[in-house]
């Protein structure tokens, strides 16, 4: 793929990720955006879509966050073209960037994906934020990569955890947000067990 071209569906992955985080947030790190379309992924999976469906991949960057490199120069250009704007440390989503998330959402093909991104991003509203960043940042597959040399995520064992979790609890594959919140309060409840042990 020319550097110059961009993978249509991280362009739309990140400026959904952008607008919902900047209705609820105002303004977001540029990492956030690639753990909430980690999560996402994970949610498409569990729907059961093959993985190669969701089209671009994630490492773990050496902060212990998933980083996309086609997600990256989506955001990169969501910069250039005024779509977010860029502080030293935090992102925030402009009248442009949710002007062109409207006109977006209505392409079916790259639209389809919304639902993963809206659950994913939806776990933000019901639990608070602090808990959803630090669960996330707690699944599995990224603490296991964290020990790890290789730093490829492998999204089929996220994947694998979370559908046994929703089999044992009893959450109906056509629902997201009810899995995801129960995802993040379970890695949340291991991770306070640890911490008492």
């Amino acid at each position: 793929m020319h550097n110059n071209l961009l993978l249509p569906e991280a362009f739309y992955d990140s400026l959904s990720i952008s607008a919902k985080l900047g209705e609820t947030l105002v303004d977001f790190k540029k990492e956030e955006i690639h753990l909430f379309s980690y999560f996402s992924s994970i949610l498409y999976l569990y729907k059961g879509n093959p993985i190669s469906g969701w089209k671009y991949n994630f490492i773990l960057d050496k902060n212990g966050y998933p980083f996309s490199d086609e997600l990256d120069k989506a955001i990169s250009r969501h910069v250039l073209n005024g779509i977010l704007n860029e502080g030293s440390i935090f992102l925030k989503i402009t009248s442009i960037g949710n002007n062109e998330f409207l006109k977006f959402i209505d392409i079916r093909n790259i639209s389809s994906r919304e639902k993963y991104l809206k659950a994913s991003c939806s776990t933000n509203i019901i639990l608070p934020y602090s808990k959803t960043i630090r669960s996330l940042l707690n699944d599995p597959e990224i603490k296991r990569k964290n020990m790890a040399t290789k730093r490829n995520l492998d999204i089929n064992n996220a994947y694998h955890q979370f559908a046994e979790l929703s089999k044992v609890i009893g959450v109906h594959a056509d629902d997201l947000i009810i899995p995801a919140v129960t995802w993040i309060n379970y890695i949340a409840h291991n991770e306070q067990i640890k911490e008492i042990l």
